[in-house]
C-alpha cells in the first residue's frame, strides 16, 4: 500500500518515531515556559531603571481616610498631606517601597516583617509599603497585627499598582533620591538580600549625588 495515500496505515517506523516526536514537543513546550519564567525574574515588566518613579498620593493603611489613591501626575503630590501618603515627599532621599496583598500572598508577610527589621539598620533610607486591593479596615487590622511601624500607603482600588506594573507580591522597588528608579525585584528577600540591596541603593545614591556635584 502506498503510505502517501490518505488512507493508508502508517509504517510501523512512523508509528515508532511518534512517541519521540511527542516527547521532543513537550520538552519544547517546558523550554519555553521556563524561559519566560526566568524572563519574568530577570527582565520585569513596567519600571525600568532609570524611569521616574509615577506619582501618587494614597490613604494611610493606617488612618481614617477611606478613598482611592490619587494617581494624577499634576495633582498628587498637592493634596493636603493630613492621613495621606504623597510619595513624593520621600523623593529626598534613597527610597524602598514594599508592594503587597493581604490575599493570595503567603510571603508578604513575611517580607514586611523583614522589611521593619532591615530598615532600622537605614535611617537615611525612606521605606513605604503599598497594600493592594484591600479595604481600609482590613488593611488597619493587618497592619496592627504586623507591628509594621513605616509608613504604609493603601490601593484600594489598585491604580496605584497599575501604574507601577505590580504583577506579584511581594514586589520591591529601590530608588534614588530625586524618586529614579535603581531596581526592583519581584518575590520574597530574606534579610540578607533585603540589606544588601539597601546597601548598594545607599552607596549608588551616594555616587550619584558626588558626580553631580562635580558637574
Amino acid at each position: 500500500m502506498n503510505e502517501n495515500d490518505p488512507g493508508a496505515e502508517p509504517s510501523p517506523a512512523r508509528r515508532a518515531a511518534r512517541p519521540y516526536s511527542i516527547a521532543v514537543g513537550v520538552l519544547f513546550l517546558a523550554v519555553v515556559i521556563f524561559a519566560g519564567v526566568n524572563a519574568l525574574e530577570t527582565e520585569p515588566i513596567g519600571l525600568k531603571r532609570g524611569d521616574e518613579l509615577p506619582k501618587f498620593a494614597a490613604p494611610s493603611a493606617t488612618g481614617h481616610i477611606d478613598k482611592d489613591a490619587n494617581v494624577s501626575q499634576d495633582r498628587a503630590c498637592k493634596i493636603p498631606a493630613r492621613e495621606a501618603i504623597r510619595i513624593c515627599d520621600f523623593f529626598g532621599r534613597p527610597l524602598v517601597i514594599v508592594t503587597w496583598f493581604t490575599k493570595g500572598c503567603d510571603t508578604c508577610g513575611r517580607q514586611l516583617d523583614t522589611v521593619q527589621a532591615v530598615r532600622r539598620r537605614f535611617p537615611e533610607v525612606g521605606f513605604v509599603g503599598i497594600d493592594i486591593k484591600d479595604s481600609l479596615e482590613n488593611a488597619r487590622k493587618e497592619v496592627a497585627k504586623g507591628r509594621w511601624r513605616f509608613p504604609m500607603a493603601l490601593d484600594r482600588d489598585g491604580a496605584v499598582s497599575g501604574l507601577y506594573g505590580v504583577v506579584v507580591g511581594p514586589t520591591l522597588f529601590f530608588a534614588y533620591p530625586g524618586g529614579v528608579l535603581m531596581s526592583k525585584t519581584l518575590g520574597e528577600l530574606d534579610e540578607a538580600e533585603l540589606a544588601g540591596k539597601v546597601d548598594a541603593l545607599v552607596a549608588d545614591s551616594r555616587r550619584r549625588q558626588r558626580a553631580q556635584q562635580r558637574r
